[in-house]
């Protein structure tokens, strides 16, 4: 029965974390696109796998006997800052009246913390690197879907190369699932994380290159940096050189077959890398428009400095500043505005506007602790170890500047959740005292509850 119940667990782990990442790299497109190529909200604002995780939340609590077997062991300062992010949004919306509807961005966050204290759970059940794994195992493949229906639909394209449907939604993702999984391959335990981090990696780069977006290409370019130091590692290695030369030989004679795309495909991407990085100036109207969002939130702020003006209320408050009647402001839908959806297309803005300044600190306050997890999972990696945890801070900095969904998605609490596992593991295992010994007296106690088992 223990068995069975184990294996159902498992799979509803499994089920989970992957839709989860199957949403991230799905096609933003006004082409009607089959229900399955779409992020279906079977109740409005929440998704399949949040559904799921309050499901799989009280199949837990009933196998258990009523309770929650969720032992953070170094994770409850992050559960609770997530948690403290909702709160602020509770807050901000009572005080400037929003609409009902406004407070599911609020509730988001609750479950975020609950999720967030699962993957730890599942972290350390099932190890870490099956976490990872899955969740690049999702990204893959819409990854791939994306690609494919890029390819077919051709809606625009450059030196024959099409743009990637959604461009910066997608390919956001995508340029992370090239970094993250340099880290699977760093970690690997079995073949199926060999082939999930090649394959990811593929995926990944054609995605990101394809999306015609500076922040998925700089993304992809941090995890190409890691990619590199860690095929370096494996041919220095006698245990991996033999298995990472027959990789680089075959991916030789992949290229040398497929010369002739190849050079399409190179072609392609130049043509991008042309138009978004060479030619680019400082008056480009994507630096121009993200730099007035600084400025139109930095109003915001000197307005309502402590409660902000609540998720849905960016619009209403940005049209009212200075910073937005300047022609170097991005032009916004004011249908979109008024229904709550606009965004100052960056992370830390967004939650600054909504939640002002505690909303900014605490948005910080995340971003940091994320850092310190991944500087703790990586410390023992050497000079490896550094380039990744560089890569991903770097990564994940880029991603939040310029979208907005870095605190309001699982996209950096699952990786951290997974650093906390690891973490976790590479602490020395004490050896046993004797309780008459000296040593024991000197042993604090808060040590014993740090190495205590699960």
């Amino acid at each position: 029965m223990k068995l069975k119940l184990t294996m159902i667990d498992r799979f509803l782990a499994f089920v989970i974390i992957f839709i989860n990442g199957w949403y991230y790299a799905l096609p933003i497109t006004h082409i009607p696109m089959p229900l399955w190529l779409t992020p279906v909200q079977p109740v409005h604002g929440v998704y399949i796998h949040e559904l799921l995780i309050m499901f799989y939340s009280g199949f837990l609590a009933i196998s258990h006997g009523g309770r929650l077997p969720l032992r953070h062991h170094g994770a409850i300062n992050m559960t609770l800052f997530i948690l403290g992010m909702g709160y602020l949004g509770l807050l901000s919306n009572v005080v400037n009246l929003l609409p009902l509807k406004e407070f599911g961005e609020a509730g988001r966050f609750f479950l975020l913390a609950l999720y967030f204290s699962l993957l730890v759970y599942w972290a350390r059940l099932y190890g870490p690197t099956f976490v990872l794994r899955t969740l690049l195992l999702g990204i893959l493949f819409s990854g791939a879907l994306n690609i494919y229906l890029a390819f077919t639909v051709r809606w625009m394209e450059i030196g024959g190369l099409p743009f990637l449907l959604g461009q910066n939604g997608p390919g956001g993702p995508l340029g992370l699932s090239v970094v993250l999984s340099s880290w699977l391959m760093l970690e690997r335990e079995t073949s199926a994380d060999t082939a999930v981090s090649l394959a990811s990696l593929a995926v990944g780069v054609l995605g990101a290159s394809m999306s015609y977006s500076k922040i998925s290409m700089l993304i992809a370019a941090c995890g190409l940096l890691v990619w590199g130091v860690v095929v370096l590692v494996n041919l220095s290695a006698r245990r991996t050189r033999r298995l990472s030369i027959v990789f680089l030989l075959a991916f030789a004679l992949i290229l040398f077959i497929k010369h002739g795309q190849v050079m399409q495909y190179v072609h392609g991407v130049g043509g991008f890398i042309e138009r978004k990085f060479i030619d680019m100036t400082l008056e480009d109207n994507s630096i121009v428009c993200r730099f007035q969002y600084f400025v139109i939130t930095g109003e915001i702020m000197l307005g309502n400095p402590l409660f902000g003006v609540g998720y849905g209320g960016f619009y209403k408050a940005a049209v009212s500043t200075r910073g937005f009647q300047s022609e170097r402001r991005n032009i916004e839908d004011s249908e979109e505005g008024d229904l709550g959806y606009s965004n100052p297309h960056n992370s830390f803005l967004y939650y600054a506007s909504a939640n002002g300044v505690p909303g900014l600190v605490l948005a910080v306050i995340i971003y940091m602790k994320v850092l310190l997890l991944f500087r703790r999972a990586l410390s023992g990696r050497g000079f490896t170890g550094n380039i990744l945890w560089m890569c991903l801070a770097g990564g994940y900095f880029i991603y939040g500047m310029t979208l907005p969904t870095l605190f309001n998605s699982s996209i950096m609490y699952l990786p951290a959740a997974v650093a906390v596992v690891f973490w976790r593991q590479s602490l020395p295992i004490p050896s046993p005292v004797h309780p008459d010994s000296p040593a024991s007296e000197s042993m604090p106690v808060a040590a014993g509850k740090i190495f205590s088992k699960p």
